[in-house]
């Protein structure tokens, strides 16, 4: 399954306290142009949620969730600020 650090969580709710997002919205992961890009959504059911502080900020439908098993989301700096960061995950043994 993904991973979502702390720091990427409360970024991905700062987000949407910015876009003054309703309550029922999070973000979700699609895939576009073999890119992963990240869009306000509604939950759907069989959705794998991430909350933060008792709100749900990220949410992956099951092919999103299968195809980013070995990724982490993070945040790195740069001169700009902080960015969400998407990355392989190293596998056991490698």
């Amino acid at each position: 399954m993904l991973n979502v650090t702390e720091p990427a969580l409360n970024r991905l709710s700062d987000r949407l306290a910015r876009r003054e997002a309703a309550e029922n919205v999070a973000l979700r992961f699609t895939r576009r142009d073999d890119r992963w890009k990240l869009d306000q959504d509604q939950e759907r059911p069989g959705d794998v949620k991430f909350a933060h502080e008792g709100r749900n900020v990220l949410l992956l439908d099951r092919s999103a969730a299968k195809a980013m098993a070995n990724m982490t989301l993070d945040v790195r700096k740069t001169d700009a600020g902080p960015r969400l960061r998407l990355r392989q995950t190293a596998k056991p043994n490698e």
